[in-house]
């Protein structure tokens, strides 16, 4: 499946000089919860202050705050101001390269949905979501349920599939943002992990978007998921940044 124009993403990090924080309308109302993110910069006493007063403000459950790899004094803030770290944030990036699908890897189709969805639902465990215990795991399966099946309707600007003795066994989703393509999801089902399919389909998705115009690819995937960074390595991508993924809860 394709859409038939490029989606650009906006940037999630609310201006430094405007608010401390912004509201998260889509998690909000998915989590049932009022989640809102801390807007990217360093972390201080001071700054930490304004979070606290804005999500007093604004009635928040809880905030998400990336802190930069290598910005150990705002993680040390972060900690000492009540937030966790969730995750390791690992961004690798490689040089988009046109090539042919491998065998078994195609473009998704309507029929694939299902199958997809089932897939989705029970492969992501090692996100920050499944590692936060104020997310139940069953709502984490939908989140990543649901993920899928938007991309599959044209969130995502590409869906390839990848098929094992003639059964749909893997996806990755395809987005692109001016010469930069990135790969949104991507899962192998257990059933037919182990065998290459993932490198496959990581590598389908380098060449999908060059075809589509990019010369530069993103993935993004967690520090605990070393699975994911074996497969990405071995398609070619390296690592380009770091950071940490920290969750404060006012209410659970």
């Amino acid at each position: 499946m394709r859409r038939a124009r490029t989606c650009r993403r906006r940037s999630p990090l609310a201006p430094a000089d405007r608010e401390p924080c912004e509201l998260l309308e889509w998690d909000t109302e998915f989590w049932g919860k009022r989640i809102g993110r801390v807007a990217d910069g360093s972390l201080d006493e001071s700054r930490v202050a304004a979070i606290d007063a804005w999500a007093d403000a604004n009635d928040v459950d809880c905030l998400y705050f990336l802190a930069a790899g290598d910005d150990p004094a705002s993680a040390h803030a972060a900690e000492a101001a009540g937030f966790r770290q969730m995750d390791v944030r690992v961004e690798l990036a490689c040089s988009a390269r046109a090539d042919s699908l491998a065998d078994g890897v195609r473009e998704a189709r309507e029929e694939d949905v299902e199958t997809l969805r089932g897939i989705a639902s029970s492969s992501h465990g090692a996100t920050r979501f499944y590692a936060d215990p104020n997310f139940p795991d069953a709502r984490c399966d939908v989140f990543y349920d649901t993920w899928i099946r938007r991309s599959l309707e044209g969130w995502a600007d590409g869906v390839l599939v990848g098929e094992v003795g003639g059964s749909t066994a893997g996806y990755v989703s395809c987005h692109l943002a001016g010469e930069t393509g990135s790969i949104g999801l991507i899962a192998v089902d257990a059933s037919a992990r182990g065998h290459g399919l993932g490198v496959d389909l990581a590598r389908g998705a380098i060449a999908w978007c060059a075809g589509s115009g990019a010369e530069r690819m993103t993935v993004v995937t967690q520090g605990r998921n070393l699975a994911a960074l074996r497969t990405f390595q071995r398609a070619g991508f390296l690592a380009s940044s770091l950071d940490l993924w920290f969750h404060k809860w006012y209410r659970t």
